[in-house]
This record gives structure tokens, C-alpha cells and sequence, in this order.
């Protein structure tokens, strides 16, 4: 059996705690923090582990060095720039690293993601992530885990306002980029790739008489990464643009379409600080993101009519669910047209020639 413990602090506040006595008889105790729920989940996790009798288990672990050597075994199984990500918010959970994992309690960590959501919503909602992985992997593991850490929701985030260009507005904004990166722009607006994939982009990837492109790779920090394979339709403009810039523009060692001044991968702060952003101002717009001209593709061919799965497949979401939280405002509002068609469908027009039906009682 385990008890909840209820106690006072000094400046008047309440905490919780959990005592039991482990299968050698020493009485054990736990912190839940200051709901009393946190400690009712506790005491519950104590429970099953006591009613299941000893397990294997590890040697408590510093938080810190588990997640260290976590990002070094999941780097071997995901792409570069997801872990990459991941490592960017690991300074967010620096109040953790000496915790031992067992004493981890939902309190702790959800006080520490509200407090890093103050000034980064975005870092706050990737830190929880990573702190569940982490967790659930520690578990698997063998370490003692507090598992209604897992149930702690990440706070809510405010949707960064996705802008559109049509397609003048394309044209002009790379009109005030210099080349070779003017055409870049463009095919971005017409393919969807995100940046990452366009510096990535190889000669040996396009089929352009098919009308094709096989994405493959990315560039992440200056270096060629593998991703997740996906076919990208063109339309001929954008065959004709790559063509282009194959004709115009020397090859470099690594087979690139898009390559740097010294010939390697584009570096994405050089490119945003040197190229893109200077061009957005010349071009007379308020700040722009590369990742809108994504945006503006789907757009574009929500306006030619594609069906929502096969711009899933174009952008490469991974769920249609993504696809339709992102852009199902675009496409036009079907509901009175569907009607009408349904109302031809199961009465016939009147005053023409079609009479109805006879109505019959039984199989013909």
C-alpha cells in the first residue's frame, strides 16, 4: 500500500507527497508536488509497480545524461535536421539535468514548460515532446518513471499567420533577387518544396521530360542529409526553370542544382541574410518568410482545383489530417452546389419530359 502525504510549507502553500515501503521493507517517499491529483496518479503508478512484485531494474539516472545519450542513439534512426531540433531545446530543460528520472514528478515539469512558453511558445511545445520520448525510452529501459508526466498537455500556441502571394507578386519578388536565386524563388512557389529539400535538389533527381522531381535529400548546416522519399509533379514552368538554371549555371562536385558561391550546399543564414531577406525588402513587402512560398504553392493549386490528397503527396505531410488543418480554409465552400446536385439526383427536374418512377411494392 502506498498513502499520500499532505503537508504546509512555511509560506503557507500546500504540497503533496506519496509513502510506501518497497519490497525490502524500508519505507520509501516521493514529492507530487502542489495538486493533489499529481499525487493521486502517483500513488497509483506505486501501487501497480508494488502489486507486479521487484522488476529488473536500472540504476536511477541523471536526466541530463539520459537525454544526452538518448539524442546520440536517435540520431542513428531519424534525419539529421529532427535531431538537430531537438538538440536546439535541449537548454530549455537545463533545471532537469541533475534530477534522477525517478523523481520527476508532472509539477516540475509542467512548471518548466509554462515558464520557457513565456518567451518561446514553439521551443516550449518541442521540449515537452522531447521530455515524453525521453521518458517513455527511459521506461522501456528500465528506470522508474512517473507516468503522469506523459498526460501533461503543452500550453496553447498561437499559429504564426501563414501568408500567400499570388502569382505577380512571385514574379516581382524574384525579379529582386539576384541570380542564380531568382529562379529558385519561383520554383519554390511552384513545387512546395521546403527549403531545405530545394538546396538539397540534385541533377540526378529530375526526370524533367516526365515532369517530375524525386525528393531525396535536404541540406541541413551546410550538409546533405537524407529524407524521406516522395515524387513532386511539375508543371512545365517549373521544368522550364530548372532546365534553365542546369543550362546557365556550372556544375559543381556534388551534383547540385542550387549550390553556394564556393560551389557546396547553400547555407540557409547565408542565403536568409546575403539573398532573401534583402530581396523581400527590395521588393517592397513587410517581412516574409521562405517557408509562405510554400504556402503560396498550395494555394495555387488549391485555386486549380487539386484534390486535398494529392497535395498531401506534393507536400509531402504526412497525414492528410496536416494537410487540411493547414489549408481546408482554401478550398471554396461546396455545400450549396453539392445540394443542388443531390436534389437532381433523386427528383427529377420539373416541367421536363423524365416522369417518375412507378412505385412498386415487391422485386420486380
Amino acid at each position: 500500500m502506498a498513502w499520500i502525504k499532505r503537508y504546509e510549507r512555511d509560506d503557507g502553500s500546500v504540497r503533496y507527497g506519496v509513502e510506501w515501503r518497497d519490497s525490502a521493507g524500508r519505507k520509501r517517499y516521493r514529492a507530487a508536488g502542489p495538486r493533489q491529483r499529481d499525487a493521486i496518479r502517483l500513488k497509483a503508478e506505486i501501487e501497480r509497480r508494488l502489486a507486479m512484485g521487484p522488476l529488473l531494474e536500472a540504476d536511477p539516472e541523471p536526466f541530463g545524461d539520459y537525454v544526452d545519450a538518448w539524442l546520440e542513439r536517435h540520431e542513428q534512426r531519424v534525419r539529421a535536421s529532427t535531431v538537430r531540433r531537438y538538440r536546439e531545446v535541449v537548454p530549455c530543460l537545463a533545471p532537469l539535468r541533475l534530477v534522477l528520472i525517478e523523481r520527476l514528478s508532472p509539477a516540475v515539469v509542467d512548471d518548466l514548460v509554462v515558464a520557457v512558453s513565456r518567451r518561446a511558445p514553439r521551443q516550449a511545445e518541442l521540449a515537452l515532446r522531447l521530455v515524453k520520448m525521453v521518458l517513455r525510452d527511459a521506461k522501456n529501459r528500465g528506470q522508474r518513471v512517473d507516468e503522469a508526466i506523459l498526460a501533461v498537455r503543452p500550453p496553447r500556441r498561437e499559429a504564426r499567420e501563414m501568408r500567400f502571394l499570388d502569382w505577380a507578386e512571385v514574379e516581382e519578388l524574384a525579379a529582386a533577387t539576384p541570380e542564380p536565386y531568382n529562379r529558385l524563388v519561383q520554383v519554390a512557389a511552384l513545387t512546395g518544396l521546403r527549403q531545405g529539400e530545394l538546396f538539397g535538389l540534385r541533377t540526378r533527381s529530375r526526370d524533367l521530360d516526365a515532369l517530375r522531381l524525386r525528393v531525396d535529400a535536404g541540406v541541413v548546416d551546410g550538409r546533405l542529409s537524407a529524407t524521406k522519399t516522395r515524387t513532386v509533379f511539375l508543371c512545365e514552368s517549373a521544368a522550364e526553370l530548372i532546365a534553365e538554371q542546369l543550362a546557365e549555371c556550372p556544375t559543381n562536385g556534388v551534383g547540385l542544382v542550387w549550390s553556394g558561391p564556393e560551389g557546396g550546399p547553400i547555407r540557409k543564414d547565408n542565403f536568409m541574410a546575403r539573398v532573401y531577406r534583402p530581396a523581400v525588402t527590395r521588393a517592397g513587402f513587410a517581412p516574409l518568410r521562405f517557408h509562405d512560398l510554400r504556402h503560396t504553392y498550395a494555394a495555387l493549386m488549391v485555386r486549380a482545383g487539386a484534390h486535398p490528397k494529392m497535395l498531401q503527396s506534393q507536400m509531402g505531410h504526412a497525414s492528410i489530417r496536416i494537410t487540411l488543418d493547414l489549408y481546408g480554409h482554401l478550398y471554396p465552400d461546396v455545400g450549396a452546389e453539392t445540394a443542388r446536385a443531390l436534389e437532381q439526383l433523386v427528383r427529377p427536374a420539373r416541367g421536363g419530359s423524365a416522369e417518375a418512377e412507378p412505385k412498386t411494392g415487391g422485386l420486380a
